[in-house]
Order: C-alpha cells, then structure tokens, then sequence
C-alpha cells in the first residue's frame, strides 16, 4: 500500500485507545506517553460535573489533534460539533423563535466541565441576567419562578411561541394558577380565558400587587365597566363608558386634544393598567410622536429639549385655555425653568428675549446648539441687516464671519451692547497668547490702554487686520508721519500704508516698536545690499546693528535716498575733512565740494577704500595729475 494508506491504516489501530495519550507520537515529549492534559492542565479542573467525552479522556472527540499555535481547532463548527451527540436539540434550531445564542453553545455552556447543572458557565436565573436586564426582575413584587428558574415558563434553546415560552401564555398560566371559571373569582366573577395575561400583568416583577403595573385603575370592580356575564368582553360603549365618571370637555376651552373630543379616550390610556401615569399606554414622549411625527423629528435632533422627556410639563392632555394645549402663556412656561432676562439688573435687554421665546428657539428641539430655529448669523441678520456678511465688507471679524454672534453678545441680556465683557477683557477670551506674550514687552499706548476699539472695527472693515483705517491712514492720526515726499526729498515707500512692515502694532522688545534690530529689518527688503555688506569689506557704519539710521530717516527726507543731510554733510559727521591727510588724497579740494558717492560706495565695497569697482585707470593708478595738473585749491572740482 502506497503512504497514504499506510497512515491511514495506522491511525485506524490506534483508534479502540483513548486518543488523549494515543495521538501521534513523534517527537521526545510523545516518547514520554504524555496526553493533553499533562498540558493543558487548566481545562476542567475542579469541577463537579464533566463533560463526557473530557471525562473519559477522549479530547478528539471535539478537537482535532493538530491544531494552530495558540488554539487546538475542532473536529466541527461549534453547532455542528454538539448536535453530533445532542441531537435531540435539532428541533430547537427549527422553530420560529430562536434563542440569539443557539448556534453558539459556549456562550452558555462549559465545553469541558462545570459545577452548574446542563454545564451552564453560571448558575441561572444569573446566567440569563448577564444578557437580561436585571432591574426587569427586582420590581416589588417578584414572581415567585423568577427566583427559581427560568426554564420554567421559557425554553432555552427554542420555541415556537413568542418570548421562548413553553406554550402559550394562557396556557402557560393556567398551568400553575387555578382557571376554573377562567380565573373568575380573581376577576370580579368573570371568565378572562383567552385574555392576554400580559396586558395587565408583567411576567417577572411587577411594582404592584398581585403583578399589577404601576399605575392601576381605580374601580376595583370589573362589573362597573364590564358585563361580568360570561367573559370580561370590551365594554359595548367603548370610550364613552370613560365619561360616566370623568367630565366630559364641554368646547369652551381655548385648545382641546382632538382624541379628548372625539372621545376616543383608549387612544392614549390603557382602561387597566401601566407602567405610566395616569394609565398612559406608553411613555408620553412614545405617545405623543405616534401621532406628532414633526415632534418625534425634532426631539430626535442634535439639540433636543431637556423637559421633553414629559410632554405634559408643558402642554395640558385634555384642554387648555392657551393656544397648543400649553398649560400657561408660552414666555412663562419657559420662564418657570429659565431665567427671565427681565427681571434681572442688567443694562440692556435684548428686545426679542422681553417677548416670545419661540422667535428664536425650537420648543421641542433643533439641530443647532441653544434650539435656535436657525443660525445666529440669518437670525440676528434680521434685525442687524448690516453687520457681518450682509455688510459686504471684506474683512471680516472670525466669530462674524462664521456666525457665531454669542462669541462677544449675550443673546437675552447683558452689558452695554449686550457685550459679555468690556473693552480689552473680551478681546483676550480669544486673543489670550497676544495678551500673555506681549506683558513683559514695552506696549504701543492704545494697547496698554486696552483700547482695542481705537484702531480695530468689532464686526468689519475696508482695511486688513480690521483696522478702522488703512495702517498708514490710522497711524498718522497720532503720529507725525509725511505722506509725501518733501520737495527734491525722498520717501519710505512703506511709510505710506504699512507702517506694520516695520512697526509691531501692539508691542516690541525693540524701540520704536520695530519687528527686528534695524540692520536685519532693513536687510528684509534689502536683500542684495545685505549680501554685498556680508560678502565685501563694509563701511563701518552700516556694519553696525543700527548702523542704516545713522545716515538715513526711517520715514522720509528732504534729500535723496532718504539722507538725514546732504551727502558730504553726512560723510564728514566722521571724516574729518581738514585734516591733512584728506586734503592730499583728495587733490586738496574742499571736503565740502566733493560728492564723495562719486567715488566711494556708502555701504561696501571689494577694493581699499570703498572705491567703486569701476574706476578710470589714471584715478585707479592714483595718478590724478594726468588729467587734472592744476587743481591744488580749485572748488568744486569732482
């Protein structure tokens, strides 16, 4: 015979041993003659009640004997596995109402062993409680197989009545309470066979005696609505029979509940009892959005309304004498759980909060925070039509430009303006870093002041950053700052309208208010004169830090290139120009007639003495008597 059936031959005579210390014995810890508990010593230990096949020691039974690292696989799926010996229990996999968990065994049951009987994980009822709620049994009164066992009224695996029972529910309590007369004599003297126990009675625990629901009618006496001749039918009035003891709306009232006119009383109540008040057949919230299916969307919104676990905190059940069954004026109803922003000291009242609250607000629920029945910016756009978008400006303040009003108002009540703080207090709400990492820097006056609204717009602006102004614009109001170039003078480009290029606005380490150290600043926009200052021999002057203002205005001038004086005014503030030396390298001519950039470059230069790159090759050869022969004490000479 060929391998396979070699194998398969072989694994046949091992097959009358048990298989827990006869697989197959390859390898030392086999040679030993170990089985798979010497293991898995954990698995069914100490219990009182073990599972057949663990108990004769034939784990193959259930398990394949080469699993995967971790986990030993099972000669079956799990359902499959158990109905191999309870097969009894086929029939539960096939009637119309399933336990969730059937196909699952080991949900409920130990596979190997258990102290419980039927191998259950957990003594029950606490198994069944683990799924099921237990506050559905800890009523006040507790039916009495409750606290026994829940197999008594249900099926574990399957039935085909609801709820798993094991018959119908008449039957099943029929089975234990005496139905002779059909219960008569706990029931006024009349049959209730063929009733729905259920209807008044919960199954498990009841907050009333004798079963009952919570709420129970008050006529003991099933005669007084029901022909206690025979079985307990429904009364031949219906609804009105309600009306013999409870008034009837006479159509006065402002706002009657259509049911309460048309008398339809069971529409809502339940004639026995409930689990509700005043014998509502279920919660007023599930009530009322049966027939008020708007309602039900709205409190099924982002935003419900708190109160509207109980519909009749607000509205009345039969009749009214406001508008919608409300119990009061609609403002006082709101008002008896809210505050009324009229009553309290505050400067301003917002005009909408003195009258109705459903202006603004959903009463039942939204999908916006507060119940709005829009958006802040379409409501408060209603009234303030030029404010925020509609403004069309095009800078807008953040909580404007997404709408979010209450970012700086009080929507019912507050201060000036309805604003939640005054000045610089309400700015740092949002603006806290500006406020923290400026505190310790030398602050621009309106800032320190905490006039915030001195240079910026609350809502909008023409101009960046909100200003009320352009920069330039608003920052001559206090500062004496040309906006124009004096006659054969010079202006700072950004001196007309971005004083912020330079300035901080706010605060600075650095005086007057500069964003960096003059020479870097300076350099931000000079960018290939600060590489020439760093790759070639500079001026010493403009090395230095602030070395730019030393020989320029920072605004404008009255002379070229933004000088603070002419040109050889400016060079002589440190050359000496009537020193000897001076006048010999400068053919004697008058340091005040000389355009020195002529031949020097101001900021730096390759060559010794700041000479231009370019020069005529006499001058370069310092040979000036080749064109000028005659120039000792000549002026104005170049």
């Amino acid at each position: 015979m060929n391998k396979l059936n070699w194998l398969i031959g072989g694994l046949v005579l091992v097959a009358g041993s048990s298989l827990a210390s006869a697989q197959l014995k390859q390898g030392a810890r086999f040679d030993r003659g170990t089985s798979c508990v010497d293991c898995h010593q954990e698995v069914g230990t100490d219990v009182s009640q073990k599972h057949s096949p663990f108990a004769e020691g034939d784990c193959t039974i259930c398990h394949r004997p080469h699993g995967l690292v971790g986990a030993l696989r099972l000669q079956q799926d799990e359902v499959d596995l158990c109905l191999g010996c309870h097969g009894d229990l086929q029939s539960s996999l096939e009637v119309s109402h399933q336990h969730p968990d059937v196909e699952t065994c080991t949900t409920c049951h130990d596979p190997h062993g258990s102290d419980h009987g039927s191998l259950l994980k957990v003594a029950e009822p606490a198994l069944c409680e683990s799924c099921h709620s237990p506050g559905d049994f800890q009523s006040a009164v507790v039916h009495e197989p409750v606290g026994e066992s829940c197999v008594t009224c249900h099926r574990p695996h399957g039935s085909a009545q609801v709820s798993l029972l094991t018959e119908t529910m008449e039957n099943l309590c029929g089975s234990c309470h005496d139905d002779t007369g059909g219960f008569a004599e706990s029931h006024g003297g009349a049959s209730v066979a063929g009733a729905a126990c259920g209807n008044c009675h919960p199954p498990h625990s009841a907050a009333s005696e004798h079963l009952l629901k919570a709420t129970v009618h008050p006529v003991s006496d099933c005669g007084d609505c029901h022909d206690t001749e025979g079985s307990l039918a429904a009364p031949a009035g219906g609804s009105e029979l309600c009306l013999d003891c409870h008034e009837r709306p006479d159509g006065s009232a402002v706002a009657s509940h259509s049911p309460v006119v048309d008398g339809e009383c069971l529409l809502c109540h339940n004639p026995h009892t409930s689990e509700v008040a005043a014998l509502l057949s279920v919660p007023e919230r599930d009530l009322c959005t049966q027939c008020h299916s708007n309602i039900g969307e709205a409190i099924s919104a982002a935003f419900p309304h708190a109160a509207l676990s109980d519909c009749s905190t607000c509205h009345a059940g039969h009749e009214s004498s406001f508008p919608r069954l409300l119990v009061a004026e609609s403002r006082e109803i709101c008002t008896d759980c809210h505050s009324d922003p009229t009553l309290d000291s505050l400067a301003l009242v917002h005009e909408p909060a003195a009258g109705e609250c459903v202006t603004c607000h959903g009463p039942h629920g939204t999908g916006r925070p507060g119940l709005l029945v829009d958006s802040q910016d379409a409501l408060c756009g209603e009234c303030h039509g030029n404010v925020g978008r509609r403004s069309g400006l095009p800078v807008l303040h953040a909580p404007v430009a997404t709408g979010q009003c209450t970012g700086c108002h009080e929507a019912h009540a507050g201060a000036a303006a309805l604003l939640k703080a005054s000045g610089q207090d309400l700015c740092t709400s949002c603006h806290d870093s500006l406020m923290s990492a400026t505190a310790d820097l030398t602050q621009h006056a309106p800032f320190a002041l905490g006039g915030c609204q001195d240079c910026h717009e609350v809502h909008g602006s023409e101009a960046d950053n909100l200003l009320v102004s352009p920069s330039g614009e608003l920052c001559r109001e206090c500062h004496d700052v040309p906006s124009t170039a004096p006659t054969g003078g010079s202006l700072h480009e950004p001196a007309v309208d971005a004083c912020e290029s330079c300035h901080q606005p706010h605060a600075s380490a650095i005086k007057p208010f500069l964003q960096a150290p003059v020479r870097p600043l300076c350099s931000s926009c000079h960018v290939e004169l600060d590489a020439q200052l760093r790759s070639q021999t500079a001026h010493a002057a403009a090395a230095e830090l602030d070395g730019c203002v030393s020989c320029h205005g920072p605004h404008a001038s009255a002379h070229p290139s933004l000088l603070l004086e002419p040109i050889s005014t400016t060079c002589l503030n440190c050359h000496d120009g009537d020193s000897a030396r001076f006048s010999q390298s400068h053919l004697g001519i008058p340091a005040s007639a000389i355009n020195c950039i002529g031949c020097h470059d101001p900021h730096a230069s390759q060559t010794a003495g700041l000479m231009h790159p370019e020069t005529h090759w006499p001058f370069s050869e310092g040979d000036c008597l080749a064109c000028h022969p005659s120039t000792q004490g000549s002026e104005g000479t170049e």
